[in-house]
């Protein structure tokens, strides 16, 4: 499986993402509903009754039916909370379609934490399997030195400790590759049960580009900083809202009944009508439009506070991925040159050994560094390009094609 299979396969079916798609709909929805408030509204009413006398001493009896049935209509012609409503439904869906945005891009990178954990693993088992034929090689020459009476029992001991100590490294690093497999499976929906093998990927390389520069392109680019700020508008548009609601409010009515009653005498249905226009002035609401407007403009303090911490926490997460990357390289450059010289230094110290120029120990001191430095490079080497793909998604620049054609799932709309 290659890291572009996995993306597409967390597209096409990671509940996160689905989860902000539904939002995007809920969302749409809200504009519609503001104009709502304008259209005409229809209401129908039917009753009816029925009633006796009996009066004592006489042998009469008397009941009367009667009914109502009514329609009426009415339309509101001006309702001044309708169009700050409209306006802060588009940005609600604006604001969620940013939030859908930033929840692929967060997919996205799960996705490639994952993938390189397994392709990590991958590496470290080669890694200690290579460990275990090194200490294979040693337990054989040290074996046979013993068996030659050059060398003491101590050396095969120590040989047979290392190599057992190598193949308990290998099981475990086994064991991790099939948890990190399983931890991908899950996140691409295959199932525990799924077998695959994760392909390297193209290496990506650090770019010129300076923190600065970086802080900026994230400024510009990010979804969820985007958000950030529609939120505040939608909030002001929120404050407009409350104020409308509280303004006079015009609307026309009309209405047609028909009234029946029937005795046992006589019966009678009359038909009636009216319309006219009705004006609506709250002139006093009980200290409510005060508590809806402080509410409000709190709101509105609220969303710009957290935007702000939104832009610090995103300097800081830009910040710390541009250094990440920019140790690594170098810790890199200089694990390349540990790893070379450690396999020189291993190599010699075993011929050396078999000329019976140096101890067992330094020997397996020598295998214990190669090992260790291959696994710190192999380590470093996954966390770099992981540490670059963290970066790009620090700034909004991680696969964008992709993000985009998630996107496509909706017409981007504008305020």
């Amino acid at each position: 499986m290659t890291l572009s299979e996995a993306y597409e396969r967390a597209l096409a079916t990671d509940q996160s993402i689905d989860l902000a798609y539904q939002e995007v709909l809920k969302a749409e929805l809200l504009p519609g509903r503001a104009i709502a408030r304008l259209t005409p509204r229809l209401n129908g009413s039917l009753g009816a009754t029925r009633s006796g006398s009996d009066r004592s001493g006489e042998s009469s009896w008397s009941n009367s039916n009667s009914g109502r049935a009514r329609l009426s209509v009415s339309q509101p012609l001006v309702d001044f909370s309708v169009a700050p409503a409209y306006r802060a439904g588009k940005l609600s869906a604006l604001e969620s379609k940013a939030d859908y945005r930033e929840a692929v891009r967060d997919t996205l990178l799960g996705v490639a934490t994952a993938y390189y954990d397994v392709l990590q693993e991958q590496e470290l088992v080669v890694v200690n399997k290579e460990t275990v034929g090194l200490a294979d090689q040693q337990l054989t020459f040290a074996q046979g030195r013993v068996d030659a009476g050059e060398a003491v029992r101590t050396d095969a001991l120590r040989a047979q400790v290392a190599v057992q100590r190598a193949k308990r490294t290998l099981v475990e690093s086994e064991n991790r590759l099939k948890l990190a497999r399983t931890v991908l499976a899950n996140a691409l929906n295959l199932g525990p049960g799924a077998v695959f093998d994760a392909v390297q990927p193209p290496h990506w390389s650090a770019d010129k580009q300076t923190v600065d520069d970086a802080r900026r392109v994230a400024r510009e680019r990010r979804d969820d900083l985007r958000g950030a700020a529609l939120a505040v508008q939608r909030r002001r548009e929120n404050l407009a809202e409350v104020r409308g609601n509280y303004l006079p409010t015009l609307s026309a009515d009309a209405g047609l009944g028909r009234d029946f009653s029937d005795t046992r005498d006589s019966s009678d249905q009359s038909n009636d009508y009216s319309a006219g226009l009705s004006l609506s002035i709250p002139f006093f609401s009980g200290g409510q439009k005060q508590l809806d407007l402080r509410s409000a403009t709190a709101d509105i303090a609220q969303a710009e506070l957290d935007y702000q911490q939104q832009l610090k926490a995103a300097d800081e997460e830009v910040t710390e991925a541009w250094l990440e990357t920019r140790s690594l390289q170098t810790t890199l450059e200089g694990l390349r040159i540990e790893v070379k010289s450690a396999a020189e230094n291993h190599n010699l110290l075993q011929q050396q050994y078999k000329e019976g120029e140096v101890i067992s120990l330094d020997v397996f001191q020598a295998l214990t560094d190669l090992a260790i430095s291959r696994t710190d490079l192999a380590v470093s080497s996954y966390q770099y390009q992981l540490a670059l793909r963290r970066l790009a998604a620090r700034t909004a620049m991680l696969e964008p094609e992709l993000i985009e054609r998630a996107s496509a799932r909706f017409t981007p709309a504008k305020p």
